[in-house]
Parts: structure tokens; sequence; C-alpha cells
């Protein structure tokens, strides 16, 4: 359970938030393309990003790292050099989603530390690189073998995202093994959520034997971890560019871009000074990584799964909920007058539904907390046609911004034509709309959390179930 706790609190502080500079909103339904002038219109150059921790993650509330950095220069360098006021709005996206997202016109640039590729050129316009002669390396555990030649991974398993430029490089080192009549490398995909800190923390826990990471963040790596092995002597891909991209056919915007990029890449003054703070510096990872916080994860976990399993819930999503609501501190209290780790109105607590009393304890507090999500999912949703995850995103939107107010505003988004049995892109635009964006980065930041860790214990699942065969194989009696 070590990997999960670690990485359960590291997701909560890397998740792309939500910045007072910058406008902060989920995927749009309002999608167009077009160059510059096309923008100027809407008055707006929409960014697409992906939480990745040390580029574009939260610290305390605000985005931190790289690429939140940048964006903040590039924003006052575009309201000098064109003279008119565009707003920069920051859209996070899963990974697999920048290029469809930017293609499909709800982007105009995509800027997440992404791989120039020949494959991607066919689809989009890449800037002047941000960074250069970059290489992907292998990662494994230090007590593995160095890979120095290409038979050495003939039949050996490699974990990585499908929409990743490695998984292009992984491709062309099979047909070179095939074509050496040798065994290819074994492909398993990882879900896009997950960051190369989680794949690295799987890596030395043994989940995983091996993965792939560009090589200024295995430097990095390096720097602040331990027990990992990097495979310099046989990199996947050499003299690799990483870079902002667009949509073809945008020479004004491309035009832009590139003069902002040239004058704050790695290797100019402010490209070195942003660079040097994130790469070269491992203070603000271990102020973002704070052990403080996995201790009191690690006290609460069997509140956690208790009241949770009274009432048939995740166990890791009401873990999620609590740190969401008060970072797991029981001493909190709200201007609202909301208590405690849920965050639970002392009125709420009384109620009939859910008559709790002293919700100053901590397991009170709890159990108050999740049977309230219980109620909202039980009596405001009930008999209605939703699936049983957009009810769970139903049930968090409700804890947060009010059961009947959700309720009206579903109302209000089936007459606009919007999906009202589905939260995300349908229901979420008109709260956001009509209430703030709080309701959805409540419920966004949840779900990440959630989709991760079912993630990480199926991986782990499948580690026990691959070792109990070796131990069933290895102490098979002879014949």
């Amino acid at each position: 359970m070590c990997i999960i706790r670690q990485c359960l609190l590291l997701l909560f502080l890397i998740l792309a938030g939500y910045s007072n500079g910058f406008e902060v909103t989920p995927m749009a339904d309002e999608r167009y393309t077009g160059d510059l002038p096309a923008m100027a219109d809407h008055g707006v150059i929409r960014v697409l990003v992906a939480a990745d921790l040390g580029f574009y993650y939260l610290d305390r509330g605000q985005p931190k790292g790289v690429i939140s950095e940048m964006l903040l220069l590039f924003e006052k360098f575009v309201l000098k050099t064109t003279q008119q006021h565009f707003r920069i709005q920051i859209i996070p996206v899963h990974r697999d989603q920048l290029f469809p997202a930017l293609l499909a016109g709800v982007g105009d640039i995509a800027a997440a530390n992404l791989t120039v590729t020949a494959q991607r050129q066919k689809h989009v316009d890449f800037s002047t690189p941000v960074l250069k002669e970059i290489q992907e390396l292998f990662i494994t555990h230090q007590t593995r073998d160095a890979i120095t030649g290409l038979q050495q991974l003939s039949a050996k398993e490699v974990w990585v995202r499908a929409s990743s430029s490695y998984y292009q490089s992984i491709r062309k080192i099979n047909k070179q093994l095939t074509d050496k009549n040798l065994a290819p490398m074994s492909v398993h995909f990882l879900e896009e959520t997950l960051q190369d800190y989680e794949l690295l923390q799987m890596i030395q826990q043994g989940i995983i034997p091996m993965t792939v990471i560009d090589s200024h963040k295995a430097e990095f790596w390096d720097l602040v971890t331990d027990n990992l092995q990097i495979h310099y002597a046989f990199p996947l891909r050499d003299h690799g560019a990483i870079a902002w991209c667009f949509r073809k056919n945008s020479p004004e915007l491309k035009k832009l871009v590139n003069q902002f990029i040239e004058q704050n890449r790695q290797g100019t003054l402010h490209g070195n000074v942003i660079f040097n703070r994130y790469l070269n510096n491992k203070a603000w990872f271990q102020k973002a990584v704070n052990p403080t916080n996995i201790k009191k994860f690690n006290k609460l976990e069997a509140r956690f799964s208790r009241y949770a399993d009274i009432y048939n819930f995740n166990w890791l999503m009401i873990a999620a909920q609590a740190f969401q609501e008060s970072q797991f501190d029981q001493s909190r209290r709200s201007k609202a007058g909301a208590i405690g780790i849920m965050q639970v109105l002392p009125q709420t607590a009384q109620e009939p539904y859910i008559n709790i009393r002293h919700i100053q304890y901590i397991d009170n507090n709890i159990h108050a907390g999740v049977k309230y999500m219980d109620f909202i999912r039980t009596h405001y949703m009930a008999d209605e046609d939703i699936d049983d995850l957009n009810k769970l995103y139903f049930a968090l939107a409700s804890y947060n911004a009010g059961p009947n107010r959700i309720k009206r505003l579903r109302e209000v988004a089936r007459e606009r034509g919007f999906d009202h049995t589905k939260w995300f892109n349908n229901v979420e635009i008109v709260v956001k709309e009509e209430v703030g964006i709080e309701p959805i980065t409540y419920v966004g930041n949840i779900n990440r959390f959630y989709t991760i860790y079912k993630q990480i214990y199926s991986l782990q699942n499948a580690a026990g179930q691959r070792m109990a065969k070796i131990k069933s194989l290895r102490y098979m009696p002879s014949r």
C-alpha cells in the first residue's frame, strides 16, 4: 500500500490548477478554428495543458512549473507585441486529448512537454523548440542489468502511455528486433492521467519493470529519487526536440509563438531561470511532496474504509474528497461554519436523514460526510436514468454546491440541449456559468484521483498475480 499512499498525496498536489492570472476552464462546448485573427475575434488564445509535476502542477492552490511560468510570460508578450487585449485561457485536459482537442478547435496551442515527431507533424505544426538535444531513455530499478544493445530488449516488458512519443520509439525498436528475427518488446499501456512520478514510484516498488522518460526529466528524477537506473548507453531517441504545437495553416499564430519562444526557450536568460528553478533544484519538489500529509493519510485509511463500506462507496474516493475539503485537517473551520475533515455543517449533521452528533470528533465527521453523500445519491437521483459514475459526480457537485441547486441546473442544462444525465462537458458547463468554477474544480480533482487509483490497484493486482504464478511454478514438484 506504500505506493498508493505516496501517490495519492502527490496527486492532490500536481493536478492542473486554477490561477488568479489565467482563466482556467474545463473543455468547452464552443469549438472554432482559424489563425490569429479568428482568436482576436474572440479575444482569447486558448492553451491546452496537461498536469505534469515540475511543468504544470498545483502548489497550495496556485499553478507552478516550467509551463505555468512560461505562459505567464507569454501572456505579457502577446499583449505587448499585438497591442490587443488577448486573454490567455488555460484548458487542462488528459494527455491523450491534447492533439484531438487542438484539431477539433477546443484549443489553439498545446503546451505540454511535447516531443516533435514525424508522425505528429503530419497533423499539426510545431514551434521553434523550447528544448533541444533531448534523449528518450529507458528507466528500470537499479538492480536490473544495464541496457547497452538492442538484443537485450527482446521479449522485455515496458509500460508507457499510448499517446506518448515513447510508444512511437518503441515501435521502431520492435521493427528492428523483428527484422533480426528476435522477439519484440511487450508493450503495456498505462492510463493517460498517470504522471512520471507515479511511474517511477511503480518502478521502485517493483509493480512495473520498465518505462521510458525524456532525458531532461530523467536527470531531475535522478536528483531526487533513489533506486532508479537510467540507461544512457542505449537511448530510444537522440537529438529530440520539445516544442509547443498548433493547427496547420496558422502562420500568424506560428510567427507570434516562435518570436516568444526564441526569447524565452532554454538557453535564453528568462528560459534558463525558469528551467533551472525546476529541473536543477529539488527544493520545490521537497515542498510539494510533503511527508506530513502522507502520515496523515496512513492514519486515516481505516476510517475512510469503514464508513465507505457501510454506504457502498470507494474508500479512495472518500479520501480524495476529504483532502479536497480540508487537506485531512479535522480542526478546519470554514467561514460558513462547516466543521472538520469532511467540512460538514452542524445543521446538516443534525437533520433527521443524517442525525450524527458531535462532528467535532473525526469518526463522527467522516461518518456524517459519507452518510450525506449517500443521502444525496439516494434521494436526488434514485429514479433517474443516470449511470453509477455520473451519480457519483452529481453527488459530489451537490455536496459542494447544494443538491437542490444542482437538481435545478440539471433541468436548465436539459432545456439548453445538454445531456442532463452527464456531468462532464454537459451539466458542468451550466454550473460554471451559474455558480462559478469551484464545483468544477471540486468534481474534476476528485474524479482524477479516483481514475488514477483504479489504475494503480489494477497494476498491483496484476503484479501480485504474476508473483503468485511465478511462486507456483517455482515450487511445482518435478516429474
